[in-house]
């Protein structure tokens, strides 16, 4: 079998956007899709266009088991290290240059001719060209925005074609994004008076680290975040190959910056950045998981802040200013009610309301979960106990993440077994949040000085197309954000007067 060994955190994602998922039937579809990559020689000495496949296939190997690299005499070398890449991120995927292809994705002007359904994908420095009614070219300014765009969108279209039950008629024709290009300004070196600061570095922030360090920026990043990289990760860390299991996120994120911004890795949480480095930062970035984390971002009071987010239903980035009328990220993501517990909340998934106590305790200790509790749960699913042997001693997380809502002890689609607010996204997802994420970093640092306001885009890669021009958010208005507390507001303007 060519799949993943992590492939069963794909699952997850596909189950939360396919009505009617089943395990094996999924799998066995799978494996039996090729997909074809095809490029040209303007693809090979395009800068951009080495990018847009650089993105393609990091995203195309995380998920479907066999590719085909198309391409001629010239672009053999760059195809060589395309299948290393491909390799390193799934060793078991099956590698041709001469099978015959479900489905391809064609990418610059010149690329084979492919007799399958073709998606083609193209840029031109900001901008991303994607449809099946290419081809496009692609450009050698050194910009990676466009390109990393159109990997995103190329692969949402394959996705759509191949697993949808729209299939081709859920395809872009030709498309052009972002439509508001204009709005960018021309990517040239620019010297960063303060750090950028990047708060989160799992699966957006990867993606957001791929693109910056791509750019002709200069200066330093922070990269903030406590965690080590889980197999069920590797989904979607577009930066991370398959021997990276284990390895720490902020280091390995570090090591994708070769150009001219320095990266400085900190293991550890926002609040201890914060402790041991300041409170005064001019632009954070934010790619966290959770509104509770948005809104200390916030509370700390940056001086202004990119946010992005995957969900179901959309994926966006917001961009945000504190005084005014315009939103704060906090005004997004004020709670509308009063909510369960974590410890509620895994209790009661885990079906085990009466472990509540002691599943709040380990919580808060980190403890390990005992056999009492394994077994508990496993008479509750009416599994065998030997199914839970393996979470016997590991973090109750692992066994309510990985376990229930992961699917590795409870059959995807089960009812009850996947609550929505633990969205697991598609790889191509995530990535085009990251890429976006860092766009509005790079166009705030090259717009310095000109007004800034608050706006928020919203993208549905399950469906072609739509809308996707930026939008202006307003403040909340209830009186209970920070923005509309005068402390907050008065210290906001004495940290940056």
């Amino acid at each position: 079998m060519a799949l993943a060994d992590f492939f069963h955190r794909d699952a997850v994602a596909i189950s939360q956007v396919l009505n009617g998922f089943e395990t094996d039937a999924f799998i066995e579809q799978l494996e039996n899709v090729r997909v074809a990559i095809a490029f040209g020689d303007q693809a090979v000495t395009d800068r951009d266009g080495r990018e847009l496949l650089d993105l393609s296939v990091r995203l195309a190997a995380r998920l479907y088991p066999s590719l085909i690299f198309a391409t001629g005499p010239n672009g053999l070398p760059l195809a060589n290290e395309l299948e290393a890449l491909a390799r390193s991120i799934n060793p078991k995927i099956e590698i041709s240059r001469t099978a015959s292809p479900d489905v391809a994705l064609a990418i610059g002007a010149d690329a084979p001719v492919v007799d399958v359904l073709t998606v083609y994908a193209g840029c031109a420095g900001w901008s991303a060209r994607v449809g099946t009614a290419g081809p496009y070219g692609t450009s050698d300014v050194g910009n990676p925005f466009g390109a990393g765009f159109a990997a995103c969108l190329a692969a949402a279209n394959l996705f759509r074609f191949l697993f949808l039950p729209e299939g081709r008629h859920s395809l872009d024709d030709d498309i052009s994004f972002p439509p508001d290009v204009e709005s960018f300004p021309n990517l040239t070196p620019a010297i960063l008076t303060d750090p950028l600061v990047l708060v989160g570095t799992g699966a957006v922030g990867n993606s957001a680290a791929w693109a910056l360090a791509r750019t002709p920026l200069q200066g330093e990043i922070h990269l903030i975040d406590p965690e080590t990289v889980e197999l069920s990760n590797l989904q979607r860390y577009t930066l991370c190959a398959r021997s990276d299991e284990h390895g720490v996120k902020v280091d390995i994120t570090a090591g994708a910056f070769e150009n001219t911004l320095v990266p400085l890795s900190h293991r550890g949480t926002w609040a201890s950045f914060l402790e041991a480095n300041g409170y005064r930062w001019e632009r954070v970035l934010v790619a966290l998981d959770s509104a509770r984390d948005r809104r200390a971002v916030q509370g700390s009071l940056p001086g202004w802040i990119a946010n992005a987010w995957t969900q179901i239903g959309d994926l966006g980035v917001s961009s945000h200013i504190f005084l005014g009328p315009d939103a704060c990220l906090a005004c997004l993501y004020l709670p509308m009610q009063q909510s369960a517990s974590e410890d509620q909340i895994i209790a009661e998934g885990l079906r085990v309301p009466e472990y509540q106590a002691q599943i709040r305790v380990l919580l808060g200790s980190g403890q390990g979960v005992d056999r009492e509790i394994c077994d508990a749960v496993a008479r509750a699913w009416e599994i065998p106990v030997t199914m839970l042997d393996r979470y016997v001693g590991r973090p109750i997380r692992d066994l309510w993440v990985e376990g229930v809502c992961g699917g590795g002890i409870i059959p995807l689609g089960t009812t009850g077994s996947t609550p929505r607010e633990l969205h697991v996204p598609l790889a191509f997802q995530s990535a085009l949040a990251g890429v976006l994420l860092a766009a509005e970093a790079v166009r705030d640092v090259l717009t310095a000085g000109t007004p800034r306001n608050t706006t928020v885009r919203r993208l549905d890669l399950l469906r072609p197309l739509g809308n996707s021009h930026p939008q202006p958010a307003r403040k909340a208005g209830t009186g209970t954000c920070i923005c509309e507390d005068q402390d907050f507001v008065s210290a906001f303007r004495a940290k940056y007067a």
